[in-house]
Formats: C-alpha cells, structure tokens, sequence
C-alpha cells in the first residue's frame, strides 16, 4: 500500500458490500453500496478467479477524488474510524454524474488475515445446510419451524450486522435477541448464529445479496422466516399502542423489544424537513417546534439550516462532500436528541437522497423518522429570494447553489409533502401536526407527557 495513494471512507452500505466481498462472497452489484433498483444499474464485473481474492469491483468517489485516483492508480478504502480496510489497484474512471464518479480497480485486502472466509460452520460433510436469513427476533413460532429443520442437516442462522432491520431494529439488538431467544440446549444438534455485514436497501437488493450469502454458507436458498411473521406484526402493533404484549416469545425477548420499542408518544422522533433554498422549510419547521412546546409536554430541539452551518459545520463548504457531511452531523446530533425520548426538528435543504437515507438510518437506530418535503418550485423560491442568494447564484458568484449549479434529488420517500405555494405557513403546519398526531407522536389534543 503506497503513502501516496488517496483515503476514501465510502458510504455504510459500500463498507458493508466490502466487507462480505473481502470474505469471499460473490457479489450480486455492480457497485460496491449499488442496488439493482437503479434506473442505471451497472453490471456486475466478475470475480477473478486465479486469485484469492474476489478480483474486480467498482466504488463510487467524489468526482474531485477521482482525479487523484488516476494519478495514482489506486485507492485505500477506510473503515468508520478511517482504519485502511482494502487496496483498490489497477483503478479506471468508467463514469461520472452528480453522484460522483465510478471507479473500477482489483480488490485485495490490506491484511488478509483479519478475513476468515463465509463457509458452511462444520464444512461440507455434515450434511446439508439450511441458511434463515434473521430479519427479526425469533419467535415461539420461529423455534419450533427450526426444530423440524434442524434433523435433515446444518441450520445456518445469518444474522445482518450491517444496520437496522426494515422495521428499524438495530443490528445490535437483533443480535442478542437471537442468542438470547435460542439458550443452551435449543436442540440435540447445533444451530450456528453466523453475523454476516449485510445492509439492507431495497428489495430487489436484499434478496439477490441474502441469496449470495447462503452460496457462501453452503445453501442453494435462503429459508423465509415466515412461521413467526403472524405474531411479530402482533408484537409491533401491541408495542405501538402500548398494550400488553402477545405471549409469542421467551419473556428476556419481549422485556428487550420493550426497551427497545416504547410506545409512540415517548418514542424519540427525528423531523428532517427537505427542500430548496427559500421553500419554507424553517418556518415550518419553527411553526412545528412552537406548536409542541406550547401544546404538549415533549422535549423538542430545533436544528435549523443557517444556525448548524454556523455552529455545527462551521468550516464545512459547499462541495458535494461538504454538503452531505453537514447533513450526516445534522442527522448525528438528531438522533442523540431521539435517544432520550425527544423530537429533534432539522431544517437544512438535505439536496441528496442518499444524505437523507443515512439521516433516516441513524433515526431508526433509536427511534422513528418522518421525512417532510417541502416542495415549493424553483420558480417561486426564486421569485421569493429573500437573501438573494439566487440571483447571485444565476450571475455566476456562488459557485454550488442547489437548484441552480447543484443538483437537487426530489425525494421519492417523503412521509408528507408540502408545497407553501398553495398552503399558508398554519395550513402547512396544520398538515403536519395531524401527521404526527394520527402517528402517536403527539397527542390529539391538550397537553400530554
């Protein structure tokens, strides 16, 4: 590994794709993070196969980043912490949009003994393997169809480590409830619990990788856990509507999902509101914090753009890096605020679906998320123009203005769209509150803890 060549720290999914290709398992994606739901999706380059490792591989970077990577010929891929994970060598740009620019290269590992290969626990002689993909914790349900199956061969539980669940169990958690759920002596033959750094995106996405994770385990399928799915939607609404849980489970698992899942009006809250410059968004979002402070009993903090540029991400530019960190900190400090019980209100423009999604991510961690996009059209913020940042942006002196120079990812997963054109600031807050309230976050009406 050269001192010169560039540091880049991809996204949580990116690491995650690295993460299991570094293991051996043949990827299904084109790009390391990619998803097969993309209106472009890239082909998947082939492994190689004289080698150890899997070969070819392509990452998205900074298009600046890039650049350097020509120089260079090559890219270190860093971990969260900035630890050197993997070398991407023989590196060439294939394509470059708002996105960043795709770069394709040979993937090896920087210390290769840190990456036992993903196999069948007790290797292939001990008859076949069946591999459950855990997407939630193990139910009464879910134990007895693992004691039918455990007789014909190896039971392979792939527990993902990589993020929440789709219902937002944090990976963590899932992870001790399974090994709390299973116990000593769960059956004559063994069950193995194997963590897998599989991040969930889309559907399409998510069974081509837990299909390409049972390949690695020895499984030509992936078993459903559908015995249990019955009674965990049970569980989930008696959680909402805090009621007495359905005796569906060994009581260590519903004292945790307890913990884990309190009832909607304690539960932490994320709002990240979403638009362009002069949409609205923080008057809303003003209106919004007003309303519960005077209203109700709950604990709200108000991030808005302007002030968490200043104090938060003073330093920070306005390149594409910058302007998804800003919002990742945003999302950082938010989620803290929802940790505790509290609603934490953001109000930055968040121009980037994939910024949004890790804000998203973070909220579920520990809570729920309500994304608001605050639709006014271009013309009319720009027509609105209160600090004049658009003309100054159409005259060429600001170099990267949303809307303008940069581009702006319409949301195509907002939990409620307002569009301050036709809505008054009460009618828009109006819309959002009844939002909330029907949600649980905030009562239908007086004051309420």
């Amino acid at each position: 590994m050269s001192q010169t060549e560039p540091l880049f720290v991809p996204s949580d999914s990116a690491l995650a794709d690295l993460r299991l290709l570094l293991r051996g398992v043949q990827l299904p994606l084109g790009v390391l993070g990619g998803s097969l739901s993309a209106a472009t999706p890239v082909p998947a380059a082939p492994g190689d196969p004289s080698g150890p490792w899997p070969g070819l591989a392509g990452i998205r970077v900074p298009t600046e980043l890039a650049e350097r990577v020509m120089v260079h010929e090559g890219l270190v891929i860093a971990d969260e912490e900035g630890k050197p994970l993997a070398t991407l060598s023989d590196a060439s740009v294939s394509g470059s949009d708002h996105r960043g620019a795709l770069v394709r290269g040979r993937v090896a590992p920087v210390d290769p003994t840190l990456w036992a290969p993903l196999a069948p626990p007790l290797g292939g002689g001990a008859g076949p393997v069946t591999v459950l993909l855990v997407t939630r914790p193990l139910l009464i349900a879910d134990i007895e169809l693992m004691r039918s199956r455990v007789d014909r061969g190896q039971l392979v539980l792939a527990v993902p480590v990589a993020g929440s669940t789709p219902d937002g169990l944090p990976a963590s958690t899932l992870l001790h409830l399974v090994q709390s759920a299973l116990g000593p002596g769960t059956s004559e033959r063994p069950v193995h619990v194997v963590p897998v750094e599989l991040a969930w995106r889309d559907r399409a996405t998510d069974a081509a990788l837990a299909l390409a994770v049972a390949g690695a385990l020895g499984a030509d399928q992936v078993t459903p856990m559908s015995a249990g799915e019955p009674d965990w939607r049970r569980v989930l609404a008696a959680l909402d509507d805090d009621q007495p849980l359905p005796r569906v489970a060994d009581d260590d698992v519903l004292r945790e999902l307890r913990t884990w899942r309190p009832p909607p009006s304690r539960r932490g809250v994320v709002v990240l509101f979403t638009g362009l410059s002069g949409a609205g968004k923080s008057t809303i979002a003003r209106a919004l914090a007003a309303h519960i402070r005077g209203s109700t009993e709950r604990t709200v903090s108000l991030l808005d753009g302007d002030a968490v540029r200043r104090l938060l991400s003073s330093g920070l530019g306005f390149d594409r890096a910058s302007r998804d960190l800003n919002v990742r900190r945003i999302g950082f400090v938010a989620a803290e605020v929802a940790r505790h019980g509290g609603i934490a209100i953001c109000a930055p423009i968040a121009p980037y679906a994939e910024s949004r999604a890790a804000v998203r991510a973070m909220a579920r961690e520990v809570g729920d998320f309500v994304l608001v996009h605050v639709s006014t059209p271009l013309a009319e913020a720009e027509r609105r123009d209160v600090k004049g940042l658009y003309s100054r942006a159409r005259a060429g002196l600001i170099e990267t203005f949303t809307g303008i120079s940069d581009p702006y990812d319409e949301p195509t997963d907002a939990d409620i769209t307002l569009d301050t054109t036709e809505l008054s600031v009460d009618q828009a807050l109006g819309q959002l509150v009844a939002h909330m309230q029907q949600h649980g976050w905030l009562p239908a009406s007086g004051r309420a803890g």
